[in-house]
């Protein structure tokens, strides 16, 4: 069975226009329109739409034209933007651009520019006077002569640069026929097709937590670019220590316009993830899942397809800080759609909020950086933690250096010397072919991070390294060497008097031959014999 859906008309009239640096640059423009008017997808106050019968994709706020692509039967793309008409005289005296009335009786007018003048529309003047329309649209209670049905394809491919050059490479396949249904249709008998979809089994809410290198990042990746992944089956974010609850959720930011300072909600990726949540389940806002009836909002979410919030390094910001009042909302039994859910009052737009039951947060945490035991023990109670360790199975031998066996030994003398959650994971191992690349490896890599962990105590490296005398290694083959030993002569003699401290003092430094770049210089046996001794 063949399902027509919104993304089909729009990748038409992309086909129609047939011009993709004008379609990315329409679509950059519909960015800045989103981010001015401050409108989610789905927004009553939004019309985004595209017309088969004007080769168009058209832009509209409260049923006023705001921004259109069009290619005329004759003639070259054309962008309209819409002013009012009070900036007419402002604009005037620009040759290259046509004023066109939305209507007879209109306030606004559409500045018209072709192709060939694209420059023109990083003109300051037209900027200014088409985001003070745009606010004004936004406040409007008229109402214009259009009614066309809003495509949330549209929002999406100006949100989402991955979806837009999807609908863009779509539109330039001669092959797509009625392939597409979401990435794509496929033909299947009558009998057996289902509109339940097989949710994943996993819970809703997972840390993936382990040493540096172990694959947890690479996990995320198919939900991003595995051959069953789609534009839009996730959103992807990385925590750093600044990062706040106004921007995961909602905040104020402040903006310059026209020389005045105002101050606009600005909806985070967290708000984004569980409006896409929801619009899979059919809704168009949350506010529209909300007013449904529970037996209703819980069908439709329990059917619709999983949405993935993907967070890598969550343990790098404040965690309870940035989730704040929504960790309960988190819990699989108080989400939209389940048994015991709950929703709250948002503090800055004061809107009513809920965390839907087809949102799945996949987040990862580097156990160098912090413990699980330092979490708060509220967000370790409303997740599931999966350990990844590092898999020396995954590597192979090069140039007679066993590096499964390698990373096994390291490992475990670094859990001796420190503790587990510091171990050096595979993939600081994988893609080694050469012996240049291993020695690259531990030049670049292994030894600055073994640095990092063992701070000032070269000793400890060089018992990890196998690089201390007792182990038997050649001199010449050690990673770490000792640079000089300061006995009390030695250091009056450096001095000229004998300092404070008369301990002996034991200076070290990398092999000049892996520092310089000469591994010619540093035989296979410099690394065979890390874990094989003599």
């Amino acid at each position: 069975m063949l399902t027509d859906t919104p993304q089909q008309p729009l990748i038409e009239r992309i086909r129609d226009i047939d011009h993709p640096e004008a379609i990315r640059r329409f679509f950059g423009l519909l960015k800045e329109l989103i981010d001015i008017v401050n409108l989610p997808n789905g927004d009553a106050r939004l019309a985004f739409t595209v017309r088969q019968e004007k080769t168009s994709i058209i832009a509209n706020i409260n049923f006023f034209q705001a921004l259109r692509i069009q290619k005329p039967r004759r003639g070259e793309v054309e962008y309209h933007l819409t002013i009012k008409k009070s900036c007419y005289d402002r604009l005037k005296n620009i040759e290259e651009w046509v004023f066109e009335p939305l209507t007879e009786k209109s306030d606004y007018l559409a500045v018209i520019i072709g192709q060939s003048s694209v420059h023109l529309l990083a003109n300051p003047t037209l900027h200014t006077c088409w985001e003070d329309c745009l606010l004004e649209l936004v406040e409007s209670n008229k109402r214009g002569p259009h009614s066309a049905r809003h495509n949330a394809d549209v929002y999406r491919a100006a949100e989402d640069d991955a979806f837009q050059s999807e609908v863009i490479r779509l539109a330039d396949d001669p092959t797509l026929g009625d392939r597409i249904l979401n990435g794509y249709n496929v033909e299947e008998p009558e009998g057996e097709y289902t509109t339940e979809p097989e949710l994943p089994n996993q819970p809703h809410n997972l840390i993936l937590f382990g040493p540096p290198g172990t694959g947890k990042t690479f996990a995320l990746q198919p939900y991003l670019r595995g051959k069953n992944a789609r534009p839009g089956l996730a959103s992807l974010i990385t925590f750093h220590p600044s990062y706040s609850y106004e921007e995961f959720v909602e905040g104020i930011r402040p903006e310059v316009m026209n020389g005045q300072i105002t101050y606009k909600i600005n909806k985070g990726i967290f708000y984004k993830a569980c409006l896409s949540a929801i619009q899979k389940a059919g809704y168009g806002t949350l506010a529209d899942c909300l007013h449904d009836s529970p037996e209703n909002r819980s069908q439709k979410l329990k059917k619709a397809p999983p949405h993935y919030l993907l967070i890598d390094e969550v343990n790098r910001a404040n965690v309870a800080s940035v989730f704040g009042d929504l960790i309960t909302l988190l819990e699989t039994d108080k989400r939209l759609g389940a048994e015991n859910e709950l929703w709250l009052t948002l503090p800055y737009s004061r809107e009513s909020f809920g965390v839907p039951l087809n949102l799945f947060v996949i987040a990862t945490m580097n156990t160098t950086d912090r413990s699980i035991a330092l979490l708060d023990i509220a967000l370790r109670r409303r997740f599931s933690f999966r350990e990844m360790l590092p898999d020396p199975t995954m590597l192979s031998t090069i140039d007679g250096v066993d590096l499964a066996q390698l990373l096994r030994t390291i490992n475990e003398r670094i859990e001796y010397l420190l503790d587990r959650d510091h171990q050096i994971g595979h993939a600081y191992l994988t893609n080694i072919e050469t012996h240049a690349d291993l020695c690259t490896a531990f030049r670049d890599r292994i030894i600055p991070l073994l640095q990092e962990y063992f701070f000032n105590e070269w000793p400890k490296i060089q018992l990890v390294l196998g690089d201390n005398p007792a182990w038997g290694k050649e001199p010449d083959h050690r990673l770490v060497w000792v640079k000089k030993k300061y006995t009390a002569g030695a250091a009056s003699k450096l001095f000229g008097e004998m300092p404070d401290s008369i301990d002996e003092v034991i200076t070290y430094e990398i092999n000049p031959n892996l520092q310089q770049g000469e591994f010619e210089q540093i035989p296979a046996e410099a690394f065979i014999k890390i874990y094989q001794k003599v």
